[in-house]
């Protein structure tokens, strides 16, 4: 008799980790510095977010 097991991988944590919050200044941007800052940070929330989801696949495609 053969008894299968199935073994349920988890996700590595550091890919599943919440992406950045978006950049907030209370009562919205006053200067240009502001827009930059807030593109700044959000493009690298966003960088985040797409090397978690990247990592994600190329772990699912190890399985």
């Amino acid at each position: 008799m053969v008894k299968t097991v199935i073994v349920k991988e988890k996700v590595p944590a550091n890919l599943i980790q919440p992406c950045p919050k978006k950049w907030r200044k209370a009562g919205g941007p006053a200067k240009t510095e502001d827009f930059v800052v807030r593109g700044d940070v959000n493009e690298a929330g966003l960088d985040t977010c797409s090397g978690q989801v990247d990592g994600v696949r190329e772990w699912n495609a190890g399985l």
